[in-house]
């Protein structure tokens, strides 16, 4: 991919924590100092976990909240159909930015996040894409400080452009809670693994469930048997640079295909 320019760019902006959230209006103010064609096209309500949910059985309203301000009841992946489609559909963007999310996409959260499947449906319809997620402490989803995001988002968008990256290719950003003094570096990271379960169900009723994170409710995870991502010799992991107040930039790949796995099967017809 060529370099991207994002000085007077058009530039198209989502996430899963609905279009009113904070980290959708920081993101569109630091947007705003690259240009001023900037619109947010995001759910109506929060969709967190919603992954790459398209809406089929029901219809979908766009509601418009002023000049380039749009919200979709429906999930992360439906307001990128229909901000390509219907919104922007006389000129596409040049650059899709989901987020900025209320905690961090890592790990198996990358399979889970409604804010990297906006991302990834970005990539599909070919628009550069990058979904971006700030840490909080555990349990103090309520108390998130976006000073990390607010400092250096400019700065990593500057330098990630600049080459561009493979147009099947996401990228996933991560910032981490802490100073802005305490900011060790920025990270090119692997997809890693966390040690823990992070899933919590409980019951309300009977035959009634509810599903959250243990991080956000600040309890204590349990141990699980992990499937461990192959480690790539001098990468760091988005979770360990995420523990060590790295900011972590993860280039996601839409190709799932496990290569190993392919003569391993293979043989396995053969026998």
């Amino acid at each position: 991919m060529s370099p991207i320019n994002l000085n007077g760019s058009r530039i198209l902006i989502t996430n899963d924590d609905g279009y009113n959230a904070d980290g959708i209006k920081i993101l569109y103010e630091l947007a705003k100092t690259y240009s001023e064609d900037v619109w947010i096209v995001a759910p109506e309500f929060e969709k967190s976990g919603a992954s790459h949910a398209l809406t089929f059985a029901n219809d979908l309203t766009l509601k418009k909240h002023s000049e380039k301000i749009y919200s979709v009841n429906g999930s992360p992946s439906d307001c990128v159909v229909i901000a390509l489609d219907k919104v922007l559909r006389d000129k596409r963007p040049d650059m899709l930015l989901s987020g900025v999310n209320s905690g961090v996409n890592v790990a198996e959260d990358v399979t889970y996040s409604g804010t990297i499947a906006a991302a990834m449906e970005g990539v599909i319809r070919r628009v550069p894409s990058i979904a971006l997620s700030q840490n909080y402490d555990l349990g103090k989803k309520d108390q998130i400080s976006w000073e990390v995001t607010k400092s250096y988002l400019c700065n990593v968008l500057d330098n990630v452009t600049s080459n561009g990256w493979d147009y099947n290719t996401l990228l996933n950003i991560n910032f981490p809670q802490c100073k802005i003094d305490d900011v060790v570096g920025i990270e090119v990271t692997s997809q890693g693994n966390r040690e823990t379960d992070d899933l919590i169900v409980w019951e309300k009723e009977k035959n009634t469930f509810r599903i959250g994170l243990q991080r956000r409710l600040g309890e204590s995870s349990k141990p699980k048997n992990n499937i461990i991502n192959k480690p790539i010799d001098g990468v760091m992991t988005d979770v360990v640079a995420i523990t060590s107040n790295n900011i972590s930039i993860t280039p996601l790949h839409l190709d799932l295909t496990h290569i190993e796995s392919i003569q391993i099967l293979r043989n396995s017809l053969k026998s």
